[in-house]
Formats: structure tokens, sequence, C-alpha cells
């Protein structure tokens, strides 16, 4: 019903409200490693034991991403959303009271827990929300706002840190968050395709698709339903003979193109001051990769949209695979090649983060709506595995030089590659005569 009708205000407003909770994702997800340098210093601690609370909080994205999935396919979207931002904004806040390593350990743990399922959940919301022709526009605009978190956590880093420290980096983000919640509470609806599974919730649905502008809302949800009620079908059918291929292998690029994300956002001004550059230069490091992100998945989305997914995909890990080769042998030792490394950066964020990014609308392709929101959950969880290595061994790549550090990535890039080649159910082209309705 929602594929006849052109995109409407109310639901740009929703699709608007759900990005925001990415970006509040990007921001707190990126907080600890933007204060870092000055916690590392007024604590005198290694850099190995920050490396492990990055893995614990990795550890607790891996429960969370799965938690929020069986929440979302059991009890809404909505409610997976809502408590998913609520957790890692308490947390976030509460992280600003820390006493010892300890205690960031658990709170980033916690944090864990609510950030590592809003991107999925919010990409399955976003695509239920949407009419077929903008779904992977929108999917991938949702996604990308991980990216404009981090790009906005930086520019209130860069005024917060020198004046009032890394505590009050913590308050900020959280009390932005939780304040979101509230709003989240009173404007947030749940999704419409949830709400057609569930006869009792006919009114709801009906009020919706009037604010919506359907002609003819009044309807017998059993009449529309294509998918069995989400609570009755299982897990296995993830791994079923129609599936497992895609569950497989979107798994495997999500392990490998999170592993490259979260090298970067973690370790990568680590690295860089490491090879000799000052704290400033390190962090624009950081930022030029986020800014080729956001420009490169907001690109991809619209060439996702035109020629669909696989051959796009595909091209974009190999060009990240090979700029990664190119930082692996450019020279910085000694704080050298800035330009060109700022360079290399930022077209490793246009072509290998974003074509992360634009993995998420294949994942909500692939999946039918029974399964969506557990089936980008496990992809999720793939994902929280290669973030977890990062933590684990970037300070030994690091250990590396840059020849280590990007060697690595553009291994991964090439597993990231095989991992969009073996996918069956890519996003379809775009008939040739398609266009795209105005938004009314």
């Amino acid at each position: 019903m929602l594929d006849e009708l052109p995109l409407s205000r109310y639901q740009a407003a929703a699709l608007l409200m759900i990005a925001a909770t990415v970006i509040l994702d990007g921001l707190d997800n990126q907080m600890l490693g933007l204060a870092a340098p000055a916690l590392l210093k007024e604590w005198g601690i290694a850099k190995s034991a920050l490396g492990n609370v990055f893995a614990l909080g990795f550890v607790g994205m891996g429960v969370g991403t799965l938690l929020s999935g069986w929440i979302g396919d059991r009890y809404g979207r909505r409610w997976a959303l809502l408590i998913g931002v609520f957790v890692f904004g308490v947390a976030t806040l509460a992280s600003g009271h820390a006493a010892s390593v300890a205690q960031i350990a658990m709170f980033k743990t916690v944090a864990g827990i609510g950030l590592g399922g809003v991107p999925g959940t919010a990409a399955a919301m976003i695509a239920e929300f949407t009419p077929k022709r903008w779904r992977s526009l929108a999917v991938t605009f949702g996604v990308v706002c991980v990216s404009l978190g981090g790009l906005l956590g930086g520019g209130i880093a860069t005024l917060i840190l020198p004046a009032l420290g890394w505590r009050a980096l913590f308050y900020c983000g959280g009390g932005a968050t939780l304040g979101f919640v509230l709003l989240m509470l009173a404007a947030l609806p749940e999704s419409p395709r949830y709400l057609a599974e569930l006869p009792d919730r006919r009114a709801e649905l009906e009020a919706m698709l009037r604010r919506i502008g359907h002609p003819a809302p009044d309807f017998d949800p059993r009449a529309v339903r294509t998918q069995p009620a989400p609570t009755k079908v299982p897990m296995a059918t993830l791994f079923s003979a129609d599936l497992i291929r895609d569950t497989l292998a979107l798994s495997a690029a999500m392990l490998s193109g999170m592993f490259l994300i979260y090298l970067m956002f973690n370790w990568a001004p680590t690295m860089l001051a490491s090879a000799g550059f000052e704290l400033g230069s390190a962090s624009l490091g950081l930022t030029a990769f986020n800014l080729g992100g956001t420009v490169g998945a907001i690109a991809a989305a619209a060439v996702v949209l035109r020629c669909g997914s696989r051959a796009p995909l595909i091209v974009m890990a190999l060009v990240g695979a090979g700029l990664c080769a190119f930082l692996a042998t450019l020279p910085i030792a000694d704080a050298h090649n800035l330009e060109p490394l700022l360079i290399g950066l930022c077209g490793l964020g246009l072509f290998g983060s974003a074509a992360q990014s634009a993995m998420f609308s294949v994942g909500t392709h692939a999946f039918p709506t029974a399964v969506r929101a557990r089936g980008m959950g496990v992809m999720g969880a793939a994902g929280r595995v290669g973030a977890l290595l990062s933590a684990l061994i970037g300070a030994a790549l690091i250990g590396a030089g840059s020849l280590g550090f990007f060697g690595a990535l553009c291994f991964l890039m090439l597993v990231n590659a095989a991992g969009f080649v073996a996918v069956r159910n890519h996003v379809p082209p775009a008939p040739r005569d398609a266009r795209v309705p105005a938004l009314v």
C-alpha cells in the first residue's frame, strides 16, 4: 500500500527522527575515542588498557544488536529503538562521573548494549516506512548518519575539551541523548509494516495511513499480509536454503567492514600521533575519513537507487582496498606527507566506509519482513565481532607501523568485496522509465 503513494511529509518527519537516533549513536559511539588523549594523560594509563575498554564496549554492542533484533520483531521497532537510545544515553552521561578505568569499562559496556542495536533497528524501521522506490536512498541516508554523528562529535570535542575537559564531553553527549528520548516518546510512531501484522492494533495503523494520505485506510490486514506473523517465524529461517547464502555473505562483509570503520574511529588518531603528527593533525585524519564516508554514502545511495547494489558495492570495496595499499606504502614517519595522507584517508572514507553504509540497504532488501530485524541483527553482530577484533589488535597494528595498519585493512577490504560478490539477493536496478515522485 505504501509503494503506491508518494513519500508524505509525515513519513519524512518520521524518517528524520529515526535518522537522528543514528546521529546520536555515531556521536556517543566515538566519544571515548575523542576523549581518549585527555583521559590517558590525566590518568596515566597505557594504550593497551584503553583497548580492553573498547573491546568490552564491542561485547556489549554484540549483545545489544541481537537483543534489539528480538525486541524489534517481538514488541515493535519503536520500543527497540527507544530502549537502545535510552540505555546508551544514560551510560554516556554516567561516564562523565567515572573515577577509574574499571568504571569507564563498565559504562562503555552498558553503552554498547544500547548502541549496538540502533543502526540495524533504524535501518529496518526506515525501510518499513518508505516506498520501495525511495527505500535504498532512505536506508543509506539513515546509516550514513553514523558518520554525521562522528563529524558532530569532532566539532563538539574541539570546543569542549580544551575549555571544560573530557567529563563535560560525556555530560553534553549523554544529556542531549536523553533529551531526545523524551521527544521520541511523544512523537515517534511504530512501523506501519509491523502494525499490519497485528490485527489488534488495526485502529492505530488506519490512523497512520490517513496521516500518510492513503485514500482508503480501512482494510483487512489479513488480506495484505504476505509474511507469517513475526513471532511465529523462527530464527533458523535465516539459515534456511533460501537465505543462508545471503546471511553468511552479508555477515562476512559486515565483519570486515566494521573492522575497518572501528579501527579508524578508535585507533587512527593514535596511529598518526605515533608517526609524529601533532594531535590536531591526527584528529584531522579521522575528520577526513568521516567526511569522505558521509559524502560517499550519500552518493552511493543515489547510485544504488538507479543501478542496484551489486556492481557499485563490489567496485567501492575494491577501490577501498587499493587506497589501503596506497596508504600502507606511503611514507608518513616523522609526520611526512600529511596532504597525500589526508587525501588517501578521505578517499578511503569515500569508497571503503561508504560501501558499509550502503550495505544496510542490501540487508533490508534481502531479508523478508518477518525476520528482517533479526537478519539485520545477525549482520550487526558479525560487525561487532569485527569491531571487537579491531579493538583487541589495534595496538599491535599500530606497533607494526602504517604498513601493518593499512596492510591489514587492504586484506579485509578484499574480504569485503568477496562478500558483496557472494550475495544473491542484491537491490535490483531501477526500471529505466522509473521516476522519483514528488514529496507531498
